[in-house]
């Protein structure tokens, strides 16, 4: 489950990095599946694999019903920070797939919002019992079940070691933009009738509800002229004053009374502009509005113009200013002809005007190197899991939150893992030479530099501030400045360590709060480690398959080695527990080759096949074309991937098909042309299924051997124990032979790749086959498969300790869990007892059970 604008970009994800299609259940596509399925199937079982929204799946009537009759062996949330509310419908939903899931997975950058037990609510939903106190976990409870990294993290910072995957950020400089008159005018008319109050105290005190719309209309002009007029037509109307309906800045002032010096002053306001908006639109418009004359210039500097390959991010809060600039700016940056305009600049904001699907639409474009989108004006909404980096490293404030937080989150959009230029960043600056002004100098540029500093030295500013939420932060700022605070102190008190205890060795000594939202559970196992790479270099030496050039990594990065972790030497590489697995075939691609050849003899099909070396194209058949469903029907239809597949076996060349899908003049689409053939791709279990159906039930296969490597026949065979779910716990593979032999018992050996070799086994081997004589082979099954059940007996031993000991224990630590008093457990004494249920249950289904299953997979039998 991602947020909405991310769900094609995680579809994306999962399919160019590790082939593993996820389909994209959105309300249309639930619809689409509806309408495919019987009547009453359940749509969530027709697929193994999916990827929704939250706000689509939230809807309690709509697909609780569904969910609560399904068991999932992994559930992934992503943005999961937005659960933390009780009692909401996203933290309904999460509750329930916690318990219906045998694995869950929550990923956030920013994990919590300084409310201990609303987080702890989450951990809980990982572990029931691993926080006894809601309101003071402690490291040791939280280490085994959450790990966050930043940029400087050991294991990252190994991995990007000069390979300019997450190139360092650029500073971040201020854009000194002098009010004009018109301006100075409004600053005036702040400054005397809304900044400067001296009964300010009393006015809180009795009762008023927007002591703090001063700062409010003071934010909007700071925006622009535009959002000044929404604040003050909004205000007008909500202060019982009638204006025409659908009031705009470019009609005519309109005849309203007033009876109050705030009235008075909001229509001195609008007038004002209303007068901004002539400027602007007369001949030496860019005089009228300072700000805008510093963004054209600074465009100019960085080289967004028609003509120029150049592209920039610019950020504002008001969707009246992003809509305003997306008129007035293509002109002013060359481009004359509207259709090139619109193809240039892009607005982009969540809400009403622009869907999900439209925004989607934008990112991709401007993610394309051939795409014509230059500039990108956006809201806040696109600060939050939206990659706009691909082919950006310029981002421009316009306008800046008060807030350490939301300004974070803005620069993370091009300050991420794949920025191959160091990220500049920039913002306008709006200065005042009004005396008692609050102009941007006073908060604005602070803000902006204390991030900086903030998160060069923790990572994160969330580490450092004593509020987690964006607008939780700038309500601090203006009940601050609504105090008298001077605005030194106001953006001092956003932090909980000052900026000299920062610098400290032990870096201010962060709570467990911060250390939470700084780096986390560095140290313990090496299992979780930078090699998770398997060793390989992501874009040109490529290993086992955990996929390749990963683009995505926590939101938060970090330029200096987090507070409270030990400065650890990023070349020392753990070694990563590998699980050697038994094949036949150690290349991929040789069996799927082998595969394909199979299915020629067998199918009644031609595939026109082509291979050149580690590329292989082939006609799509109806049935394998079937499987690709899940895929965007776009991708499919653009790429003719239903009538020819093109695939490779290098990850090299699966990250040069993803580069020439974003940098090639003519690419139309993000989705590569040739997809790389990863553990999970479709082909590979069309073609398993395929072969595997021409073998018929109870019946093995028996291979021709050289005599001289196998003079009598070897039973190949596979035991399993299973828990009560028929998952298998134990597995074996073993060769058995000296069998028939009076007084002699079988042999039994485990089947391993150098025994595979030793038995002649593998793609290479002859392939010829001479008359045998099954039936004595027959005759031999018994002895096998007692020998193997004789065999998996002795493991039994290995099923107790590893597997029912465990939890046998576990289930002790449960009952003792439900004997102790838990302060703050959300639902009371009956949640903790039905939470101890699962957790039995789940514990009860995982231990070993029953007799082992036995299969005879072939006998290789000695070639005549």
């Amino acid at each position: 489950m991602t947020p909405a604008p991310v769900l094609e970009q995680f579809q994306h994800e999962m399919w160019t990095r590790f082939s593993l299609p996820l389909v994209r259940l959105d309300s249309a596509g639930i619809a689409r599946i509806e309408r495919k399925i019987p009547a009453g199937r359940n749509p969530f079982t027709y697929y193994k694999r999916v990827i929704i929204s939250m706000d689509t799946l939230k809807n309690p009537k709509r697909y609780r019903p569904w969910l609560e009759h399904l068991h999932w062996d992994a559930v992934v949330i992503d943005e999961s920070h937005n659960l933390i509310n009780q009692g909401s419908d996203r933290r309904a939903l999460a509750d329930l797939l916690a318990e219906r899931t045998d694995a869950l997975i929550l990923a956030s950058a920013t994990p919590h919002n300084g409310n201990m037990p609303a987080f702890t609510g989450l951990i809980r939903l990982l572990d029931p019992m691993a926080v006894k106190d809601p309101n003071n976990p402690k490291a040791a409870e939280l280490e085994h079940l959450m790990l966050r990294r930043t940029k400087v993290s050991a294991e990252v910072a190994a991995q990007l070691k000069g390979k300019g995957h997450w190139e360092p950020r650029g500073g971040s400089h201020p854009v000194p933009c002098q009010a004009g008159d018109l301006e100075e005018q409004v600053f005036q008319e702040l400054a005397e009738h809304w900044l400067t109050k001296p009964d300010r105290k009393a006015e809180k005190q009795a009762g008023t509800e927007d002591h703090l719309f001063p700062y409010v209309l003071l934010k909007s002009f700071l925006s622009s002229h535009r959002a000044l007029f929404a604040t003050v037509r909004q205000r007008l109307a909500k202060t019982g004053h009638a204006l025409p309906p659908r009031h705009k800045i470019t009609d005519e002032p309109p005849s309203v009374r007033t009876a109050t010096p705030e009235g008075a002053s909001l229509l001195r306001l609008m007038e004002l502009a209303r007068a901004i908006e002539r400027a602007a639109a007369g001949q030496d418009g860019l005089t009228a509005t300072s700000k805008l004359a510093g963004l054209v210039e600074e465009l100019g500097r960085i080289g967004v113009k028609a003509g120029s390959p150049v592209r920039a991010v610019v950020f504002s809060e008001r969707r009246e200013t992003l809509d305003w600039l997306g008129a007035v700016l293509p002109p002013l940056l060359g481009w004359k002809d509207e259709d090139d305009a619109r193809a240039a600049v892009k607005v982009m904001y969540s809400g009403a005007g622009i869907s999900d699907k439209v925004q989607q639409e934008y990112v991709d474009e401007f993610a394309r190197a051939g795409s014509d989108v230059r500039l990108l004006l956006t809201g806040d909404g696109a600060s939050e899991g939206v990659n706009l980096h691909r082919q950006c490293h310029h981002l421009i404030h316009w306008d800046l939150p008060w807030s350490l937080i939301r300004v974070e989150q803005r620069n993370g959009r091009i300050d991420r893992y794949g920025q191959t230029r160091p990220p500049e960043f920039r913002a306008l600056i709006l200065r005042s030479a009004v005396e008692g002004a609050l102009d941007d100098t006073d908060i604005a540029e602070k803000v902006l530099a204390r991030e900086e500093k903030v998160h060069s030295i923790l990572g994160a500013v969330e580490a450092a501030t004593k509020e987690n939420d964006g607008a939780l932060e700038e309500k601090r700022v203006m009940e601050a400045l609504f105090k008298g605070e001077a605005p030194d102190q106001a953006v001092d008190d956003l932090q909980s360590v000052s900026l000299d205890s920062l610098d400290a060795p032990d870096g201010g000594g962060l709570d467990i709060a911060q250390q939470l939202n700084a780096e986390f559970g560095a140290d313990g196992d090496p299992y979780e480690d930078s090699e998770f790479s398997g060793g390989f270099d992501f874009d040109d030496d490529f290993g086992a398959d955990p996929g390749f050039e990963f683009d995505e990594t926590p939101e938060a990065s970090a330029t200096a080695q987090a507070v409270g972790t030990p400065a650890a030497d990023s070349e020392a590489h753990a070694p990563l527990h590998v699980v050697e697995e038994l094949r036949l075939f150690t290349d991929r691609r040789d069996y799927v080759l082998a595969g394909l050849e199979e299915l020629a003899d067998l199918e009644a099909f031609r595939l026109d096949t082509t291979v050149s070396g580690t590329d292989l194209s082939f006609d799509t058949p109806e049935d394998l074309a079937d499987r690709l469903d899940v895929l965007p029907t776009g991708y499919l239809r653009d790429h003719g991937i239903t009538s020819r597949m093109k695939l490779t076996f290098s990850r090299e060349d699966a990250a040069d098909s993803l580069r020439r899908a974003r940098e090639d003049a003519d690419s139309a689409s993000l989705w590569p042309d040739a997809h790389y053939v990863g553990e999970l791709h479709p082909v590979l279990e069309w073609i398993t299924d395929k072969v595997l159906v021409q073998l018929g039930r109870q019946q093995a296969p028996v291979i021709q051997v050289d005599r001289a490597r196998v003079p009598e026949p070897v039973f190949l065979t596979q035991g399993v124990w299973s828990n009560k779910d028929g998952r298998p716990t134990v597995v074996a593979w073993l060769a058995v032979d000296h069998l028939g032999r009076t007084g002699e018992e079988p042999r039994v050996r485990e089947l391993t790749r150098p025994l595979l070799a030793d038995l002649g086994l593998g793609p290479n081997m002859p392939d010829h086959f001479a008359q045998g004589d099954p039936a004595a082979l027959q005759q031999l099954v018994p002895e096998a498969v007692l020998a193997t059940r004789s065999e998996m007996g002795r493991r039994r031993t290995e099923v107790e300790e590893h597997i029912n000991r465990p939890l046998r224990d576990y289930e002790k630590r449960v009952g003792h869990w439900l004997e102790q008093p838990l302060p703050g457990f959300t639902g009371g004494r009956t949640a903790r007892e039905k939470a101890a249920e699962n957790l039995e249950a789940a514990a009860d289904r995982l231990r070993t059970t029953g007799a082992p299953m036995v299969r005879v997979l072939a006998v290789l039998e000695p070639s005549s």
